[in-house]
Parts: structure tokens; C-alpha cells; sequence
């Protein structure tokens, strides 16, 4: 499998993980320590993997809570930093049961590649005109 197809299978996983909307499952695909940058520029380290479960959780929750039911990514782009690790970003939208788009925004992860998976190390949205992501 190509160093390509890692990343892309990564997100493909995450996507499975979402609609499964346990914070646990999601939280598998970050590595420790996992450090969150919003677009507010709020920086937010996870130390362990109970805290970042609790992050996802409570993301979940939330994206449930507002008519959520699936995600999907787009707009795959990948730049390596060595053969082990790479920037990729993707634009994300969660959809209700209908298929529709109810929210959407950018995010760029760092990603290690621990050999035939990845987990992503960091994570930063990215600011919007208008200053949300």
C-alpha cells in the first residue's frame, strides 16, 4: 500500500468512526499526546487517551444534537515531510439523514505514519473570512 493510500484510507476510517459517533472509536485515530488548535488560535493539549475520547465525545454529542448523521471529506491534499509524516488537509461536511449539508469547514493535520496506519498528532481548523472555520 502506498504512503498515499495510508492517508487516504485514514480519513475513509475516520468518516466509519464518526457515524459510529462513539468518541472512543474516534478517538483511536489520534496519537498521545494530541494537541488541538481551533480557529479561535485556542491551543489544547490531550494527554491521554480518556481525555481525547472525551474531546470527540463530546463533539458527537453536540453534531448529534443538531441533526448529524454522517461526515465526508474532500479536497484531499498532501504534502510529505519526510517518507514517515505528512501535512494533509481536507474540507469536511456533516450531513443530516437527508444527505444535506449542515456544517462544513477546513482542517489540516499533522500525520505520523506508524506503519500501515496513521494517526494524526495535531490538528488545526482553518480560519475563514469572518474569523470562524
Amino acid at each position: 500500500m502506498s504512503n498515499h493510500s495510508v492517508i487516504a484510507r485514514y480519513f475513509d476510517d475516520f468518516q466509519e468512526a464518526f457515524a459510529s459517533f462513539e468518541g472512543q472509536r474516534v478517538g483511536r485515530k489520534f496519537a498521545l499526546p494530541y494537541l488541538v488548535v481551533t480557529a479561535s488560535g485556542n491551543n489544547r493539549l490531550l494527554a491521554s487517551a480518556a481525555e481525547v475520547n472525551s474531546y470527540f465525545q463530546g463533539y458527537l454529542d453536540e453534531y448529534r444534537a443538531q441533526g448529524c448523521r454522517s461526515c465526508r471529506y474532500s479536497n484531499l491534499q498532501v504534502t510529505w515531510l519526510g517518507s514517515e509524516s505528512a501535512l494533509a488537509s481536507v474540507c469536511w461536511s456533516l450531513l443530516d439523514d437527508a444527505g444535506k449539508q449542515v456544517l462544513s469547514w477546513s482542517e489540516s493535520y499533522l500525520l505520523s505514519l506508524v506503519g500501515p496506519e496513521a494517526r494524526a498528532m495535531v490538528s488545526v481548523d482553518h480560519v475563514v473570512p469572518g474569523g470562524s472555520a
